[in-house]
C-alpha cells in the first residue's frame, strides 16, 4: 500500500470499526474538544489586551497645550447605585472646536447627558426613581458600543456651564498616567491562573490520544499478519489518531465560538470583554491547529515505543525505566530563585518573574509526582487483596495514572494558591467593612460643608450622626509634618472618644505635645495658614473604635469655641451616620442628597449587603478561577475515565482469570478504586504543598499576610475525590462483564 492508502485506512479504522471505534471516537473528540475550546481562549488573551489598551488610550486625556485648539473642561466624579458604579464625567467647552470624547459625535450641551448603553438600560429598569436624580440633565443619546473600556460599564458625559476644580483637556488618545496596583496584582494572579488552566490540557490529549491503545495493538498485529511493515504500522496509527485529533477541533472551535457570542454577558471583578475582543491571534491559530494533531500523534507512537508488534501477537516490554531526581528538582529550585527575590508587581520584570517562578512550581508537580509515586508504592507491602492487587499494578506501571493525576494537580495547586491569596484581600476587606459597624461615611470640601451637615441631618431615618471638621496645625513634630486638628461638638466627641465631661471650648491633645498659651499655625485645605493659640489645657483622650474619629485618626480634637477666632471655611468635613428605617436604599438617599455637590462630596458605604469595590474585585476574580478550576477538573474526569475504561479492556483476560480463581467482583472494583485512589491522595498532597508554597511567596503581591483558603482547599480535595469515585464507578459494569470466565476462551 501507499503511504495515501495507510493514511485511508487508519481513518477507516478510527470511524468505521464498529461500535467500539465509535464510542472511543466520541470519548476523544469530546476530551480534545473541551481542551482546543480552553486552548483557543489562551490564544485570545494577547488580543483582549491590546484592544483594552487601545480604549485606555483613546479615552486618557491629553492636558498639553495644542495650538489653535479651544481647551475643554473637563471632571470626572465617580458615584455608586446599589452597589454598581457609575461614572459621572462632566464637560464644558471653551470654543467652537473643543475636543470631543470617544464614543459621541458631539458635546453635551448645558441639561443633557450621553449615557452608556448598560447606563440607559439601568435608568429604565430603575422604577424607584433613585437613580434619576444623580444624572444632571435629559438623556440625549448614547454613547457607542465598544468605545467604553467594559461592556458593562456604567458611563454618562454630562454637559455644563459652570464647573468647579477641572482639568483643562486638549484632546483624547494619551498613556494613562496612572497604574492601579490592584489591578496589576489581580492581572497578576489571573495570568497565573490562565497557565494552571492552559497546563493540563496538554496533558489531557495526550492522555485521551492513547484512547483505544489495547484494541489498536490488536488491529496492528492483524495488519502485521497481512504483510504491513513497521512503517505502515506508524502511518496508520497516525491517521487513527488524526481522526479524533481533527473531529476535536471542530468541536472546540465551535465551543469557542459559542462562549465568544455571550462574551459580553460574562464579568471578570466587574470588568468584561467584547466579543471581538476574543480574536485568537493567528500566529497561536495555526500553532494549536498544528500542536494538538503532533501532541496527538506523538504520544499515539510514544505508547508503542515499548511495543514489539509482531504476526503473531503483541508483545510489550514492561520493564519500568529508573526514575532520577536531580532534574525533577530543578524547576521547583528554579521557580523559588525567580519568585524569592522582592522585584515588585507594579513592574513588568517583577510581574513576569511572579508569573515564570510560580509557573516553574507547578511544572514541578508533573515531574516530582511520578518518582514519589515510584518510591512510595515501592515501600508498601500487606493489606486487604484489593489494595495489593492496587500496589502490585502500581508498582508495574506508574507512569500512566501519575501522568493523569499530574495534570489534575497541576489544577489543585494553582487554584489553592490562587484562591488564598485573594481569600487573604477579601479577608481583609470584609474586615475594614466590618470595623466601620455598618456606618455610612460622607466627605464634603469646605465651600459646601454647611449645606451637605444640613443635607444629610435632613434625610428621613438619619441617626447616630457624627460630623468632624479636619485641619491641620503645626506641631512639635522631629519630621516637621502637619498634624491632624479635628474640630466637632461635645456630643461627637465623647460619643466617638472615650473624653468624657466635655463642655464647648475643651481641647483634647496629648499636653506633651499642646500646652495652654501655645501659639501655632492651623492650615486648611486652601493652604492658607491662620494663627491659633491653645485656649486651655489639653486633656488626652483615645478613640472609639468603628467611629468616626477613629477613622480619621486626629491627634488635636477640638471644640468650635476654642477655635473662635479661626475661619472653617476651608475646613473639610466628614460625616457619619447610620439609617434606623431598615430601608436597603437609604444610602441612595444619601446620595441623592448630596447629588447637587457632585465633585465636592464623596460617599463611602461599608455594610454587609455593598461590598467596596475591591472586596468585590477580588470575590469575583476567585469566583472566576474556581470556575475555571472546576472546569478544568472536569476535563481531568474525562481523561480519567478513558484512562480507567482502557486498563479494563487492557486487563480482560486477567481480571477473566482473577474472576475464575474465585475473586469477588467488588475485590476487582476495589482494587480498581485504591489504583486510582492513591496516586490522587499523593498528587492532593504534593498540590496543597505547593499551592501553599506559592501563596506563601507571593503573599507580597498585595503586603497582606498569608491567609490559606481551607475551605477552597477542601472543596477542590473534595472535588477530585468525588471524581475518583465516580469514574470507578462507571467502570463497574465494564469489570463485570470483563470478569466472565468466558473472556478466557475468546480472548
Amino acid at each position: 500500500m501507499t503511504g495515501r492508502e495507510d493514511l485511508m485506512l487508519g481513518f477507516r479504522l478510527a470511524v468505521g470499526g464498529g461500535r467500539g471505534s465509535i464510542v472511543r471516537l466520541v470519548l476523544s473528540t469530546a476530551g480534545i474538544g473541551l481542551a482546543v475550546a480552553i486552548l483557543l481562549l489562551g490564544a485570545a488573551a494577547g488580543t483582549v489586551k491590546e484592544n483594552r489598551d487601545q480604549r485606555t488610550f483613546a479615552s486618557s486625556v491629553r492636558s498639553e497645550p495644542v495650538p489653535g485648539v479651544a481647551p475643554l473642561d473637563y471632571s470626572a466624579t465617580t458615584t455608586d447605585f446599589r452597589g454598581q458604579a457609575i461614572s459621572l464625567v462632566h464637560l464644558r467647552p471653551t470654543g467652537p472646536n473643543s475636543p470631543i470624547p470617544p464614543g459621541v459625535d458631539r458635546l453635551p450641551a448645558p441639561g443633557e447627558v450621553f449615557l452608556s448603553p448598560k447606563l440607559a438600560e439601568l435608568v429604565a429598569s430603575d422604577t424607584s426613581g433613585l437613580l434619576r436624580p444623580r444624572l444632571p440633565g435629559k438623556p440625549a443619546g448614547l454613547i457607542a458600543e465598544e468605545t467604553t473600556l467594559n461592556p458593562n460599564d456604567l458611563l454618562a458625559y454630562v454637559g455644563t456651564d459652570a464647573m468647579r476644580d477641572a482639568r483643562t483637556v486638549y484632546g483624547f488618545g494619551a498613556e494613562p498616567g496612572y497604574h492601579d496596583l490592584i489591578e496589576n496584582g489581580i492581572l497578576v494572579l489571573l495570568l497565573l491562573g490562565l497557565f494552571v488552566l492552559l497546563t493540563p490540557v496538554f496533558i489531557f490529549v495526550g492522555t485521551v490520544s492513547r484512547l483505544g491503545g489495547a484494541a489498536r495493538d490488536r488491529r496492528l498485529a492483524a495488519l502485521r499478519l497481512a504483510g504491513s511493515s513497521l512503517a505502515q504500522l506508524r502511518r496508520i496509527t497516525a491517521a487513527e489518531s488524526l481522526a479524533g485529533a481533527a473531529a476535536g477541533l471542530v468541536v472546540g472551535t465551535a465551543l469557542f465560538l459559542l462562549f465568544r457570542g455571550a462574551a459580553a454577558d460574562f464579568q471578570v471583578f466587574r470588568f468584561g470583554v467584547y466579543p471581538d475582543d476574543l480574536t485568537p491571534s493567528w500566529p497561536l491559530v495555526v500553532l494549536i491547529v498544528l500542536a494538538v494533531p503532533a501532541l496527538t500523534v506523538a504520544t499515539a507512537w510514544a505508547s508503542q515505543r515499548h511495543l514489539v508488534v509482531e504476526p503473531l501477537g503483541v508483545v510489550r516490554e514492561t520493564a519500568p525505566p529508573k526514575r532520577r531526581l536531580w532534574w525533577r528538582l530543578l524547576p521547583v529550585v528554579l521557580g523559588i530563585l525567580l519568585i524569592a527575590p522582592d522585584l515588585g508587581v507594579a513592574s513588568e520584570l517583577g510581574r513576569w518573574a511572579l508569573i515564570g517562578g510560580a509557573a516553574l512550581l507547578m511544572v514541578g508537580i508533573p515531574a516530582l509526582l511520578p518518582w514519589l509515586l515510584e518510591r512510595a508504592v515501592s515501600r508498601i507491602k500487606g493489606g486487604p487483596p484489593s489494595f495489593q492487587l492496587a500496589i502490585r499494578r502500581l508498582q508495574s506501571d506508574s507512569g500512566t495514572p501519575s501522568r493523569v493525576v499530574a495534570g489534575l494537580c497541576v489544577v489543585l495547586a494553582g487554584a489553592i494558591a490562587l484562591q488564598s491569596l485573594l481569600a487573604g484581600q477579601a479577608a481583609m476587606e470584609a474586615d475594614r467593612q466590618d470595623s466601620t459597624g455598618g456606618r455610612i461615611t460622607v466627605y464634603a470640601d469646605g465651600p459646601v460643608a454647611d449645606r451637605v451637615i444640613a443635607a444629610v441631618r435632613a434625610i428621613p431615618g438619619a441617626a447616630d450622626f457624627q460630623a468632624l471638621r479636619s485641619l491641620f496645625v503645626d506641631g512639635k513634630r522631629q519630621d516637621g509634618a502637619l498634624v491632624l486638628f479635628a474640630v466637632a461638638d461635645c456630643a461627637t466627641i465623647e460619643v466617638t472618644t472615650t473624653a468624657t465631661g466635655c463642655h464647648d471650648g475643651d481641647v483634647f491633645a496629648d499636653p506633651a505635645f499642646l500646652h495652654r498659651g501655645q501659639s501655632t499655625k492651623v492650615t486648611g485645605n486652601d493652604k492658607r495658614e491662620q494663627p491659633w493659640t491653645v485656649p486651655v489645657t489639653p486633656r488626652p483622650f483615645g478613640m472609639k473604635p468603628s467611629s468616626v474619629a477613629d477613622s480619621l485618626g486626629p491627634q488635636v480634637l477640638a471644640t468650635p469655641a476654642a477655635v473662635a477666632g479661626v475661619d472653617l471655611a476651608a475646613a473639610s468635613v466628614t460625616v457619619s451616620l447610620r439609617g434606623t428605617t431598615g430601608n436597603p436604599d437609604f444610602v441612595e438617599l444619601v446620595r441623592n442628597s448630596v447629588a447637587p455637590y457632585s465633585g465636592q462630596v464623596t460617599v463611602a458605604a461599608f455594610n454587609g449587603e455593598r461590598a467596596s469595590t475591591e472586596a468585590q474585585m477580588f470575590d469575583d476574580a476567585r469566583d472566576i478561577l474556581l470556575g475555571g478550576a472546576l472546569f478544568v477538573l472536569l476535563l481531568a474526569g474525562v481523561s480519567l475515565l478513558v484512562l480507567a475504561q482502557e486498563q479494563v479492556r487492557e486487563r480482560r483476560r486477567t481480571l477473566g482469570a482473577l474472576s475464575a480463581t474465585g475473586v469477588p467482583v467488588r475485590v476487582i472494583v476495589r482494587s480498581l478504586l485504591w489504583q486510582n485512589g492513591i496516586p490522587l491522595l499523593l498528587g492532593i498532597v504534593l498540590a496543597t504543598a505547593t499551592g501553599i508554597g506559592v501563596a506563601a511567596l507571593g503573599k507580597r503581591l498585595f503586603w497582606d499576610g498569608l491567609y490559606v483558603d481551607w475551605p477552597a482547599v477542601a472543596l477542590l480535595a473534595a472535588a477530585a475525590v468525588v471524581l475518583v469515585l465516580l469514574v470507578t464507578a462507571s467502570t463497574v459494569p465494564s469489570v463485570r462483564s470483563a470478569a466472565k470466565t468466558e473472556n478466557l476462551r475468546t480472548e
